[in-house]
């Protein structure tokens, strides 16, 4: 299986935001953390011509971007132009991808971006195309916690885009598909933390540590720090 590419488009991120972003999108379920990390974020348009590991915490603060202010449409036409460089060099999926934008920053969100594969069928009254892989995409809005399910089960082609989404509210606004879980719906009981919920508070504790650290070290609120 290949890396996933991770696209950042905020022109302002925070440093604490972007590592609990990372830690949030990662496997603990399945996986062994950081072993099995295959997020890689990339900051600028000149690719590696090499393999490169996947991307380590805690991140530094990110000075500057290549993809800061892009559209998901940009992104999607700087992956199908580079989809070459991105396989065969550091071993990215050009098929599926992920963007965290100043929205998902806020909200705790991401977008998993997907090539669109053409049926060959009419739909909403369209022509018929031929069927293949096309050069459009499609964006689903995702809480960090799903994102790595969602994008390993496409990549596998295990489920498929319509499973995760609310195809009646159609595409929004920003050009994304509203996320349903497609897990069925149980009562809720009262019962402890997942094994996946207790592996992912230890580096979630770890960045809180990091954070308290920087305090010491300097005169800021810490309550600025945690907020």
């Amino acid at each position: 299986m290949s890396n996933w590419a991770v696209f950042l488009t905020s022109e302002r991120p925070s440093s604490k935001a972007l590592n609990r972003a990372f830690v949030l999108i990662q496997d603990f379920e399945y996986s062994e953390y950081p072993a099995d990390s295959r997020w890689i974020l990339l900051t600028s348009k000149e690719l590696p011509a090499d393999e490169f590991e996947a991307t380590a915490l805690p991140l530094s603060e990110i000075l500057s971007s290549d993809f800061a202010g892009m559209s998901l449409a940009e992104i999607n036409t700087f992956v199908r132009a580079h989809s070459n460089a991105l396989s065969e060099g550091p071993d990215l999926s050009a098929s599926n991808w992920l963007v965290i934008d100043q929205k998902g920053l806020e909200t705790s969100t991401c977008l998993v971006c997907e090539q669109y594969y053409n049926s060959g069928e009419e739909e909403d009254g369209d022509e018929e195309e031929e069927e293949g892989m096309t050069d459009k995409f499609r964006a689903c809005r995702i809480p960090y916690e799903e994102a790595h399910a969602m994008i390993a089960n496409l990549e596998i082609a295990n489920m498929g885009f319509e499973d995760f989404v609310d195809e009646e509210a159609g595409e929004q606004e920003d050009g994304s598909w509203k996320w349903v879980s497609f897990n069925p719906e149980t009562e809720e009981t009262e019962k402890g933390p997942t094994e996946a919920e207790v592996k992912r508070e230890k580096p979630l504790v770890a960045h809180l540590r990091s954070l308290l650290a920087a305090y010491m070290a300097s005169d800021s609120d810490l309550l600025l720090l945690l907020i």
